[in-house]
């Protein structure tokens, strides 16, 4: 295959990826913008919420998409039986582990309090925390399918059921945020009902569509309650739990800077809202490329062609460093313009245009670490990874935010730039990995 086949044998899989993606980033962005205008309490609240309900989510994320490369193996092996027996415990394993965060989320609920907020954001952002909470069990189902689905080659399924969903999501922002054609006015409320209903709605349209699919049909007529199998269970986890724990550690780290934000001010808070909103979303674009990396990747490792990994590893790479290069000129000289569309208030939008400016410098580092760790995913190497990134994250990025931020006074600017230190190491270490293991 000439070099040109392997950028469009990826984006083949990866456009579809990258749209459901960025659909899904877009309903979060819609929710940020509508929200916004609401006022910048609101706005604080709902990035006070998010972050922490997404740093719980990540780790139900992370085990969902243990399924791909095992699938991706076994389909190049061309072992149907297995892939049935995969997913059917995938998810009886993903609907376990979304109710027990969910239960612990929920008695999280009452001690809020506890990250040092101010009181007013707590009491805006219980009603939103708790219907995203409900909220996970609905989407661990539509991942479980999804997964599958994308070990098989198939990519474009998920992404026109994903951006459907949003659609909803975002005519129910529209009417339960504001209040229009007389539905009530829930404002952050209303977000997260919209979002519930949205997700509710994913498994059942996927379900029906491979239901009534010639070909995906079958795995599911292999299903079995005999096939129940703790040792499947343990290999999924064996694949998922590690990637489940380098992507908390991350979120977790975006988390830690976004509490002290909130601990310098709302208007702090609600101006790391605006960015994080931003580079999620351009990320997305990145790990879309990256997640069709570790579907090929996954292919070529399952008949043990390193040469091939090597080229679809590559060919992703390029492509992921060409698109964050372009958002890195973006950010950095229109990110106050950028802010402007999220916020009304001059102090939010100050503090933002300083953030965005080290956001598009990572935005190089971003691309290079997802990168790397779609390569090692692919392989079936997700242990280093996490070990990596506990230790950048953990015990660099959130460590040296704190002694910017307070013991040193930086601005708030310095406490963000802790991150792209962290992203810089992990993605060096996540690619002398790659290089290492595919010899």
């Amino acid at each position: 295959m000439s070099n040109t086949g392997y950028y469009k044998q990826n984006l083949t899989l990866a456009i579809p990826i990258m749209l459901s993606s960025l659909g899904q980033s877009l309903v979060q962005m819609v929710d940020t913008l509508m929200v916004g205008h609401l006022g910048t309490d609101s706005l604080a609240a709902i990035s006070f919420a998010g972050n922490l309900t997404m740093n719980a989510l990540v780790i139900c994320m992370g085990i969902a998409m243990g399924l791909t490369p095992l699938v991706g193996q076994s389909y190049a092996r061309g072992e149907k039986f297995r892939i049935s027996v995969l997913t059917q415990n995938s998810l009886s394993l993903n609907t376990l582990i979304a109710l027990g965060v969910m239960m612990l989320l929920l008695i999280l609920m009452p001690f809020l309090s506890i990250f040092g907020q101010e009181p007013k954001i707590i009491d805006l952002c219980k009603p939103y925390y708790f219907a995203i909470v409900l909220s996970f069990l609905p989407m661990m189902i539509f991942l479980s399918f999804k997964q599958f689905m994308e070990g098989l080659d198939n990519t474009k399924v998920a992404m026109i059921i994903t951006i459907s969903c949003n659609l909803i999501n975002i005519l129910f922002n529209y009417l339960l945020i504001y209040g229009k054609f007389g539905f009530p006015a829930l404002g952050l409320t209303g977000a997260g009902i919209s979002t519930l209903i949205s997700r509710f709605l994913s498994p059942i349209a996927i379900f029906i569509y491979i239901k009534r699919h010639k070909t995906y049909s079958q795995y599911l007529k292999l299903f079995d309650k005999k096939k129940f199998s703790l040792h499947i269970h343990n290999i999924l986890l064996k694949i998922g739990f590690p990637i489940a724990i380098q992507m908390f550690v991350e979120m977790f780290a975006l988390f830690a800077i976004a509490v002290m934000m909130g601990w310098i001010s709302s208007k702090h808070l609600a101006a790391f809202q605006i960015v994080n909103t931003m580079i999620s979303t351009t990320f997305l674009a990145a790990s879309g490329i990256c997640s069709a990396t570790t579907i090929l990747v996954s292919h070529a490792f399952g008949v043990k062609n390193k040469q091939e990994m090597r080229k679809h590893f590559f060919s992703g790479w390029k492509m992921v460093i060409a698109i964050m290069g372009c958002v890195a000129v973006v950010y950095v000289f229109l990110g106050r313009y950028i802010a402007m569309l999220f916020s009304d208030d001059l102090q939010v939008i100050n503090i933002a245009a300083q953030l965005f400016v080290v956001a598009g410098l990572f935005q190089l580092f971003d691309g290079t670490q997802v990168s790397g760790l779609a390569g090692l995913r692919g392989m079936g190497d997700v242990l280093h990874p996490m070990i990596y990134a506990i230790v950048t994250y953990f015990f660099i990025a959130v460590p040296i935010a704190y002694l910017f931020g307070f013991v040193f006074c930086f601005p708030a600017w310095a406490i963000f730039s802790s991150f792209l230190i962290a992203l810089a190491i992990v993605g060096l270490l996540y690619h002398t990995r790659f290089y290492k293991f595919s010899k």
